[in-house]
């Protein structure tokens, strides 16, 4: 398995997570990827139409993509121990997922209006709301 990653990438970072508490972080091995949504990566763009990352490959498989994908992709393989087969605990763990990329997806906006868009042209009221849906989150 080959993951196409960056270290700053909280999706990524889950999936690394997730793979240690596996205990098959070992199995996997990692492809440094540099994008950004104007300046994408071709080798994630051929795993991941979305040019997302986390990307999985997997030999003789199409690639995953989106963390929760993959960590019950790798739960799976191991398990499963991360995520419930059924029942109100899957329900439970997979909101809580849900709401962590959701966090997370916000944030990762901010981070670009601030790091790609010339101050002048920065939307305050627009990044004023990602952040409440990043404060709500950890309120729930």
């Amino acid at each position: 398995m080959r993951l196409h990653y960056s270290i700053t990438s909280p999706f990524v970072r889950k999936v690394l997570v997730a793979a240690h508490e596996l205990g098959i972080a070992g199995e996997i091995e990692l492809l440094p990827a540099a994008l950004t949504p104007i300046a994408p990566s071709e080798a994630v763009n051929a795993a991941n139409p979305l040019g997302k990352i986390p990307a999985l490959e997997i030999d003789g498989e199409p690639a995953l993509y989106d963390s929760l994908v993959i960590a019950e992709y790798l739960d799976s393989l191991a398990g499963p121990k991360l995520f419930p087969a059924s029942g109100p605990a899957r329900w439970t763990a997979l909101r809580r997922a849900a709401a962590a990329d959701g966090m997370a997806d916000a944030l990762i906006l901010v981070r670009y209006e601030r790091l790609l868009r010339p101050p002048e042209k920065q939307f305050e009221d627009w990044i004023d709301g990602q952040m409440q849906k990043a404060l709500r989150t950890l309120t729930a």
